[in-house]
């Protein structure tokens, strides 16, 4: 596999599992099990107003992650196969950026352990990997 075939792919796994994340938060009814236990109260606990503005926040956090999930996937299917060079920075500053700022809001905002704070570990491993292979290409080609 060449690098550039490597950061496609890397990019587009990425782009997905935040499109699926961005889906799980759009949809939800209520707040995760992750975030019960930092609050330390069950859903039905919290007042309507409370639900109210839980639901907003999810759903504005999942809309921001869906569009850059989307993006991230067709930048790296179309443009960054293509070898456009502004791209290859564009995709690493932009991904690892994001993943480095979720993973530690996640840290941070979650208890030690929660699901959510390896799965934003893991995508930003990837986004550092696939950038370097991206360069890497665009540099030496």
């Amino acid at each position: 596999m060449s690098p550039i075939d490597f950061a496609v792919l890397a990019y587009c796994v990425v782009g997905v599992g935040l499109m699926a994340q961005g889906i799980r938060y759009l949809v939800a009814s209520q707040f995760m099990d992750y975030h019960a236990e930092v609050v330390n109260e069950r859903w039905n606990q919290l007042s309507a107003a409370e639900q109210r503005l839980v639901l907003g926040l999810l759903r504005g956090f999942g809309a921001g992650m869906f569009c850059l999930g989307m993006a991230i996937v067709f930048i790296a299917i179309e443009p960054l196969r293509r070898g456009a060079m502004l791209v290859h920075w564009f995709m690493a500053f932009i991904s690892i950026t994001y993943t480095a700022m979720l993973v530690r809001v996640t840290s941070r905002a979650l208890l030690p352990g929660a699901a959510p704070i390896l799965v934003t570990i893991v995508m930003c491993a990837l986004c550092v990997f696939a950038s370097a292979a991206s360069i890497y290409t665009a540099l030496a080609g």
